[in-house]
């Protein structure tokens, strides 16, 4: 019902457009308080710095932001109240940020860079939002763009993404690489992302509420972080990776980067909206029903563990 009334409101461009600039005027007013308060690295600064420094990454997404807010459930993580308490651990007691750095959505201090639609969600979302944001969120710390991941859907500069990648790319030139994903995502199946890693293998981890298995996921990746020496992880699991990132900070570099690769999907084939991707599952978008790469050798060769 929500979503038809939306589609409803967006196909009337007139009532749409009064809905925006309400939405615009109350956020500009929030906007410049809010400013002052937090210290959030533009996108590219975000992406200079993660060339420049080898530290983890622990994103906060608007789903992990309102889990710090509310009981707030997405579509692939259930809300759950021990998730809820490890998010503000990780925003109240911070790692030195020359081990991990958090990342916050640059939207809540900026939006000229995104697009039209990204700028209204996030002038309702921290219009809605704006008291608990301040509550919730350290004013002295230099957060990084937890849009660092999602270019391509947020930021309305091409160059952006381009960048992006090509900054990813060099992360892991040569280097040893674990992906820590849920069933089905895929990263780097049938494109490039990955083609400059030494080597790539895969845990995979249930695609849906992940947090439930956190312990057994944690221990599995430290088990074989151990055993295969690991030069980085990189976790695509949701508000779980945002976790997982934390604790595993202080013995090996990881980086929380949900989207990434469906994200370089769409760059690759120029998409104007979110769409499906052959073998590959997203909460966004779900999953074509030709899984081609259910029986691909390379794919299946590069699991070495799982957690159901």
């Amino acid at each position: 019902m929500k979503r038809t009334l939306r589609k409803s409101i967006r196909n009337n461009s007139f009532l749409y457009g009064i809905i925006c600039l309400y939405r615009y005027a109350r956020y500009r007013r929030q906007y410049d308080r809010l400013d002052k308060d937090l210290n959030i690295l533009d996108i590219r600064q975000t992406l200079d710095y993660l060339a420049t420094h080898e530290v983890s990454l622990a994103r906060f997404g608007d789903s992990e932001l309102r889990m710090l807010f509310k009981k707030y459930s997405i579509g692939f993580q259930e809300y759950d109240p021990r998730l809820a308490t490890r998010l503000h651990e990780i925003v109240d007691s911070p790692r030195n940020s020359e081990v991990l750095m958090v990342a916050l959505p640059h939207h809540l201090v900026g939006t000229e860079d995104a697009k039209f639609d990204i700028k209204t969600a996030w002038w309702s979302m921290l219009t809605h939002n704006y008291s608990s944001i301040r509550q919730n969120l350290n004013p002295n710390l230099t957060y990084l763009d937890a849009e660092v991941s999602r270019t391509y859907s947020e930021y309305r500069d091409s160059a952006i993404t381009a960048k992006a990648y090509a900054v990813f790319k060099k992360i892991w030139q040569n280097k040893k690489v674990l992906i820590v994903e849920g069933d089905e995502t895929r990263m780097g199946m049938g494109n490039d992302l990955f083609a400059g890693a030494a080597d790539l293998k895969r845990i995979l981890v249930p695609r849906e509420n992940a947090f439930e298995r956190y312990e057994q996921i944690k221990q599995l990746v430290e088990e074989k972080d151990a055993e295969y020496d690991f030069d980085l992880v990189i976790a695509a699991i949701g508000p779980t990776a945002t976790v997982l990132a934390y604790d595993l900070s202080l013995q090996t570099r990881i980086l929380d980067l949900g989207h990434l690769d469906i994200q370089y999907e769409y760059y690759r084939h120029h998409s104007k909206r979110m769409t499906q991707v052959k073998g590959k599952y997203t909460n966004e978008v779900n999953m074509t029903d030709d899984d081609i790469y259910k029986n691909d050798d390379e794919y299946l060769s590069q699991i070495i563990g799982r957690v159901e």
